[in-house]
């Protein structure tokens, strides 16, 4: 079975390609996103996610804002 061989560019490109997952990896793990998720309310709203179960959610009132 004739087998073509790697060249030199091949093996840079396979380089690289591994440095830029590794480089990603290496963000996503260690830097996680640490953004507000509102669970599909409105901005009104503060969510706080739960170890276990359904994240729990008040609305924020603002003063003066009657009930």
């Amino acid at each position: 079975m004739n087998r073509p061989y790697l060249r030199r560019d091949d093996i840079a490109g396979i380089l690289l390609i591994a440095v830029v997952l590794a480089i990603l990896a290496f963000i996503l793990l260690f830097f996680p996103q640490t953004g507000q998720q509102n669970f599909g309310f409105g901005p009104e709203w503060q969510c706080a996610r739960m170890e276990k179960g359904d994240p729990i959610c008040v609305r924020l009132v603002e003063k003066g804002e009657k009930r």
